[in-house]
C-alpha cells in the first residue's frame, strides 16, 4: 500500500486559507466527506480534535499527521493540506506548520499504522517535505509522492 495510492486527489489543497488547527481539521474532514470517503464529518472531526487535545500531531520541523479511526470513514484515506500561512499545531519544536497530511481510517482495519510510518520516513529521508512546498497542483503532489516512494524502493 503506497501513500500514492492512498492520498486522495480531490483532498489535496495547497495555500489553504486558514489561520488555525481547528478549522483546518474542519476543512480536511469536509473535503473527505465531499467525496464519500467519511460519512459523519463532526463525529470524525471530533475524532481528531479529541486525538489533537490528547497530545498534537505537530510532529515538529513544520509538519504535522492528525490521525483518527472512526466507523464513520469507510476507507484508509490520506488528505493533504498546506496551508496559505504556518499554523500553530502545538508542535514540540513550537514552529508554525506549513504541511499537513491527514490520515483518516475505519476502526476495523489494518494499515495505519503503516502509513503514519511511511509518510514519516518519506519525510525525513529526502526532498519531500521541500518539494511539496513548491507543488503547483494536486497532481503535482501526486507525481512528487510518488517519484519520492519510488526513491525509496531503489
Amino acid at each position: 500500500m503506497s501513500l500514492k495510492e492512498l492520498i486522495r486527489k480531490d483532498c489535496i489543497e495547497l495555500d489553504t486559507p486558514v489561520e488555525e488547527k481547528r478549522e483546518l481539521i474542519r476543512r480536511m474532514v469536509t473535503k473527505l466527506a465531499q467525496t464519500g470517503i467519511v460519512t459523519d464529518a463532526e463525529g470524525v472531526t471530533g475524532a481528531l480534535l479529541e486525538r489533537e487535545r490528547v497530545m498534537s500531531t505537530g510532529i515538529g520541523g513544520g509538519v504535522a499527521i492528525p490521525h483518527a479511526q472512526s466507523p464513520s470513514v469507510k476507507a484508509l484515506a490520506v488528505s493533504l493540506s498546506r496551508p496559505r500561512q504556518g499554523i500553530d499545531f502545538e508542535s514540540l519544536d513550537e514552529k508554525p506548520v506549513q504541511l499537513v497530511f491527514m490520515i483518516v481510517g475505519p476502526e476495523e482495519r489494518g494499515g495505519f499504522i503503516r502509513i503514519l510510518a511511511r509518510i514519516s520516513r518519506l519525510l525525513y529521508s529526502g526532498g519531500l517535505q521541500a518539494r511539496l512546498l513548491e507543488a503547483r497542483t494536486p497532481d503535482d503532489v501526486i507525481t512528487i509522492v510518488g517519484e519520492e516512494e519510488e526513491r525509496l524502493r531503489t
